[in-house]
């Protein structure tokens, strides 16, 4: 079967939202039926697109679409005093708190203004008009070097460059410079928000990027350039073999992480495509990654998923406070269609040409983290959590492109506190016993993060505040035989267990089944989900295995978790994780 392109995938994405365009242009959210954060500009910039590149019998009726929703979009900017939109929904109750985010709004607003003018749109003078009114940065909540501000900065140079605004390069310059001066680090490729996400990296990397590849040329167009660089390395480290984003901390499973990454991606393969080669070329196959991950939520019957599962808008799992299908759906649509636009027609990578050469990235200060990737395979090591939104140490493992099961972002219990990942508990007693959960212990690393003994390997030492005794995780992955894994409390001779959370059902329709063998030295966990089979190896005679299949989940999706306790004392555990089809 022929696989979708991407204009095919917004076109479906886009659509799943017409029933909930407004006459006045908002778009509501389908699930609280009220304009959430910055909905409206996103959608008209999708909408703008799809009318510049898609059928051409629908032109009309998308630059009409575009053009209510931008007017919709400036009416709201240029009134700081109309209510804010809803921005934080709760999740027990559905409250809805308001904040001001107009910070959003003005890159789709200036790109969709682009396409309108170059459309011919009768509009397009009026709009030029009313976009040179705004006052900025009053209209706007954050200031450099917030990844807010980088937003609406990355909107001013446009209107800059259109000749619609009363400020300068010299601007441009003094707002860089604060972010620059404290929060990106070149070298490391990084910018650093908060809990350093992995999202806000990419997103703030992004709206920078598309200031230097849009005609920037003042005082930090080199380091920009080098950003560029060592941004992408970084990103394509940091880039699962599924085509998602390695969790940290906030917006971790949102789609918008694909679609960035899409139009990331898209940006630094044109901009080195004639500097390097080879480098651009990595970049092209990544956003064809992303694309591969990003076209997998849609909802068959249902509004395209702002994260990364199918199950219902209501349902709000893998939905942070702030989230809603109404914003964050539109924000990873516009994404993939900025790429569009910016010449990203290519295929979803397939698994016969996704596999990766063995590599491993190792972070120290500030984020502390390791993920390694060989064939089909990657694994993530968080090893410096916030402990709101993840647990210490194996937080993702995933097993190739279109793969729907996977071990992917921390586990929780819906009645306490607290996450689990794949890997190693403590037991006192023999039996089962009381755990101390050492992803919950928030161990902190003892020295670097190390390499191991093969390219795509790397080992940690920690430790519990307190412990005599200090923890070690060793992990190697290989293209053939999956993923190698020791973890141990040196000198603590005890009682251990593995625990295994695992995505049992993330709105496929069907659901993640599980066989369970014991042998003498030996136990065999497999999960099955629809034709893949995926394999937990545990090595040692094993006392007792409890399987829970309900009570748990994560941002993938309901979960369920296996307890597998070790029979004999000993000071560690050995596992192997493999795809056996």
């Amino acid at each position: 079967m022929t696989p979708p392109t991407p204009l095919q995938v917004l076109t479906a994405a886009v659509d799943s939202y017409t029933p909930y365009l407004q006459p006045s242009g908002e778009l509501i959210d389908p699930f609280f039926a009220e304009p959430t954060q910055y909905g409206t500009p996103y959608h008209a910039l999708c909408q703008a697109v799809l009318a510049a590149r898609g059928e051409p019998v629908a032109r009309s009726w998308r630059m009409d679409n575009a053009a209510r929703g931008l007017d919709a979009s400036l009416r709201h900017v240029s009134d700081p005093s109309l209510p804010a939109t809803a921005s934080t929904m709760h999740r027990a109750t559905g409250a809805v708190r308001r904040l001001n985010h107009r910070d959003f709004f003005w890159p789709p607003i200036l790109k969709t203004y682009r396409i309108l003018l170059d459309e011919g749109n009768e509009r397009s003078a009026d709009f030029a008009r009313r976009i040179a009114a705004v006052k900025i940065p009053d209209a706007f909540a954050s200031q450099p070097p917030s990844n807010w501000a980088m937003v609406w900065l990355s909107g001013e140079w446009l209107r800059i460059r259109e000749g619609l605004s009363g400020y300068t390069l010299d601007d441009i310059d003094r707002w860089l410079e604060i972010f620059f001066s404290s929060h990106i680090l070149v070298d490391m490729g990084l910018y650093q928000e908060p809990g350093h996400p992995n999202s806000y990296d990419l997103f703030t990397r992004y709206h920078l990027a598309d200031i230097l590849v849009n005609g920037y040329n003042g005082q930090w167009r080199t380091a920009m350039e080098e950003l560029m660089v060592t941004g992408l390395r970084r990103s394509l480290a940091v880039q699962l073999s599924d085509g998602s984003l390695a969790s940290a901390y906030r917006s971790t499973g949102q789609t918008w992480t694909l679609g960035v990454q899409c139009a990331y991606f898209t940006l630094a393969a044109n901009f080195l495509a004639g500097r390097d080669g080879a480098l651009s070329e990595q970049a092209r196959q990544a956003a064809r990654r992303a694309f591969a991950s990003f076209l997998r939520w849609q909802r068959p019957d249902g509004p395209y998923s702002p994260v990364e599962n199918l199950l219902p808008p209501a349902y709000r799992v893998g939905y942070e406070s702030y989230t809603a299908d109404g914003h964050y759906a539109n924000l990873a649509m516009a994404f993939l269609a900025v790429a569009i636009l910016n010449g990203f027609n290519d295929s979803p990578l397939t698994p016969e040409e996704a596999d990766r050469a063995p590599t491993a990235l190792i972070e120290g200060d500030p984020t502390y983290r390791a993920i390694a990737h060989a064939g089909p395979y990657s694994a993530h090591l968080n090893a410096f959590p916030s402990p709101r939104y993840d647990g210490f140490g194996l937080v993702d493992v995933t097993f190739g492109v279109g793969r729907r099961f996977h071990f992917v972002s921390s586990v929780r219990h819906l009645a306490e506190p607290g996450f689990y990942n794949l890997g190693l508990a403590v037991r006192q007693e023999p039996g089962r016993s009381e755990l101390r959960v050492l992803a919950q212990e928030d161990p902190r690393p003892i020295g670097p993060i190390e390499p191991g003994p093969t390219p795509a390997s790397f080992q940690v030492q920690a430790r519990v505040k307190g412990s005599p005794y200090p923890y070690t995780l060793a992990l190697q992955v290989d293209a053939e035989s999956g993923l190698q894994v020791e973890e141990a409390t040196p000198g603590l001779v005890g009682y251990k267990t593995l625990l295994v959370p695992y995505l049992r059902d993330g709105g496929w329709g069907e659901t993640t089944q599980v066989e369970i063998q014991i042998a003498e030295r030996h136990a065999t966990l497999a999960f099955r989900l629809g034709e893949e089979v995926v394999t937990v190896e545990v090595d040692g005679a094993v006392d007792h295995i409890l399987h829970f299949p309900y009570g748990y989940e994560n941002r993938r999706g309901l979960c369920g978790l296996i307890r597998v306790d070790l029979a004999d004392p000993c000071e560690g555990v050995r596992y192997q994780l493999r795809r056996i089809s």
